[in-house]
């Protein structure tokens, strides 16, 4: 019986977070010398049941290509040509549609021989003025918000932070740990988006899966570990892991060209904030729960639970 609902849980766990995570599109416009613009409309395998996001350009603009649709390093890539006249979409307006409020939205790159116009649309904000280079402070508030909701909407990430909040039995030892973790995701982070070091996106996920599966096997076993009595040295190795999957979503949202030390920082902060909210809250709850549930029966059941779903990614990002 125990068995069985276990199974049930892990089914409704992974069809959930299939059936609503959703992931940021991105649009990104190239005008050639001869003025025609590339379009490319990148979209995450992980929302094939979500509608496409159409992009309005002003009516003085037309398609010279048909769409052409790709499947390349975990988007679906659509591609065609665009003729907006001779100044291009220099001081046009474009909007997006298709935008609901649960989505992460979509970030629009518009760039020319002088400037890189960039800017994260949301379905309140869905319009874009291409007049004016972003503000740095637009730029960095706009880096800031996309490193939170990566880190908020990335459940690999949280569920291997809950193991780490349950494993760590002091709040020193928490603080010691997060911050070995912060730390050392931060440094492949940007040796990752600077090219330093890289390593391979499927190689990174299955790593990621098979960290928090790693986790969900020491919440489970009584005995003391290393892990449990190192738990900041183990935090640190696997965060480097972790670093590098940061860096490729980073990379795939692109960096503008004379802003990339904000940028970098930006994005970076907004995950160190967005992880610790998450610890903030996470730590609410469990102290509530503990209050009415037995601390191991409970701590078993998220290790359980952790350890199915990572072992359902791990397998997936292996086999597929």
């Amino acid at each position: 019986m125990y068995l069985f609902r276990s199974l049930l849980l892990f089914t409704l766990l992974t069809t959930f977070l299939k059936a609503h995570q959703t992931g940021l599109s991105f649009f990104n416009l190239y005008e050639n010398n001869d003025k025609t613009i590339d379009v490319v409309y990148k979209k995450p395998l992980s929302d094939t049941r979500g509608e496409d996001i159409s992009i309005n350009y002003p009516s003085h603009c037309a398609q010279l290509s048909p769409t052409v649709k790709i499947i390349e390093n975990g988007f679906i890539i659509r591609t065609y040509k665009l003729n907006c006249g001779s100044n291009g979409l220099q001081n046009s307006r474009i909007w997006v549609e298709g935008l609901v409020s649960s989505d992460r939205g979509v970030l629009v790159r518009y760039e020319n021989s002088e400037n890189i116009y960039k800017s994260l649309l949301r379905s309140t904000t869905p319009f874009m003025k291409i007049d004016q280079q972003s503000s740095k402070w637009k730029l960095f508030l706009e880096y800031v918000q996309l490193g939170i909701l990566h880190i908020l909407e990335g459940f690999d990430h949280l569920s291997f932070v809950m193991g780490l909040l349950i494993l760590s039995t002091t709040f020193k030892k928490l603080l010691y740990t997060i911050s070995a973790f912060t730390l050392s995701h931060s440094i492949t982070l940007i040796s990752g988006v600077l090219g330093i070091a890289t390593i391979n996106t499927s190689y990174v996920e299955a790593m990621i899966a098979l960290s928090i599966l790693f986790l969900a096997k020491e919440i489970m076993l009584e005995r003391q570990t290393f892990t449990k009595k190192h738990l900041g040295v183990v935090a640190f190795i696997f965060g480097l892991v972790h670093g590098f999957g940061f860096s490729s979503s980073l990379s795939s949202i692109g960096l503008p060209h004379d802003e990339i030390p904000l940028s970098l920082f930006s994005f970076n902060l907004g995950i160190e904030l967005g992880q610790i909210i998450f610890i903030v809250a996470a730590s609410i709850v469990l102290k509530a729960v503990y209050k009415f549930l037995a601390e191991k029966k409970f701590d078993t059941a998220v290790a359980y639970t952790i350890g199915s779903v990572s072992s359902f990614w791990l397998l997936e990002r292996i086999l597929f």
